[in-house]
């Protein structure tokens, strides 16, 4: 089984989606999956042109230049992708998207009838990977993920592919606040343990089965709790950055004076 992650986070190896992501592929790769990572971040990605080039002067290859043609041979040669992403208003990171975008050229431009009545572009090859979701919000609510959900049953729809699971994470702010706040190191052991069960298993069968992934969308703190200390959080934040701010603009009146 060969598993390779898509992570559209600005973050890359700091944010909380990598912190999920990592324990999850750090258990699948313990019960004998290949695995791989790509940080998006880390790579040149240009927006689609819309020159038509994959579809008319070079079949199946695009024109702009940047690594997007090596992802494309990672996505192609994998049995299952991993697409991860925070939620940045209500929807996938535009990394991610750009990504997606740029995948066009495993499609063909003909238009086909698909089996619930609705049209799709062809198919270029026989068979695609089946996809796995993994996405954070720093806001509590699972509504948060609905456009995400969405986006990708329609991606999958359009590469005559699956979802074989998903976790979504609400109230995401402790994978990261517990470094730092002991209060929240039992919660997040406790969540990481799940992120390892459900990679293990996944490689036995496949799949992430729906009470395993009901308990990773429980929250983390309830969301009251966990927006009351949100948002005093971002008030120290603002106020030291103020201060820094009121620091920088003394010590430069002080200079020229």
């Amino acid at each position: 089984m060969r598993i390779t992650e898509f992570n559209g986070s600005l973050w890359g190896e700091q944010g909380h989606t990598h912190v999920m992501v990592q324990e999850f592929l750090a258990a699948a790769h313990q019960a004998g999956a290949k695995v791989q990572s790509c940080h998006l971040v880390k790579y040149q990605l240009k927006p689609c042109v819309k020159c038509g080039t994959c579809f008319c002067k070079m079949p199946g290859r695009c024109a702009v230049k940047d690594d997007m043609p090596g992802l494309i041979k990672k996505f192609m040669s994998s049995d299952f992708v991993i697409f991860a992403t925070p939620v940045y208003i209500d929807n996938v990171t535009g990394l991610l998207k750009i990504f997606v975008e740029r995948l066009l050229p495993v499609l063909e431009p003909h238009y086909e009838k698909a089996p619930d009545g609705e049209y799709r572009r062809r198919a270029r090859f026989a068979k695609y990977p089946r996809f796995i979701i993994i996405a954070s919000c720093a806001m509590p609510g699972q509504s948060n993920f609905q456009v995400i959900e969405l986006f990708f049953r329609r991606m999958a729809r359009t590469f005559r592919t699956e979802i074989a699971g998903e976790i979504y994470c609400s109230a995401a702010g402790p994978l990261l606040l517990s470094r730092q706040d002991v209060r929240f190191k039992a919660l997040v052991d406790n969540y990481k343990a799940l992120l390892r069960q459900a990679g293990r298993e996944f490689v036995k069968t496949g799949t992430i089965n729906g009470e395993l992934a009901g308990m990773l969308r429980q929250p983390l703190l309830p969301a009251d709790e966990y927006v009351e200390y949100a948002n005093k959080t971002w008030d120290q934040v603002l106020k030291a950055d103020k201060t820094k701010e009121f620091a920088h603009r003394m010590h430069v009146r002080l200079r020229t004076h």
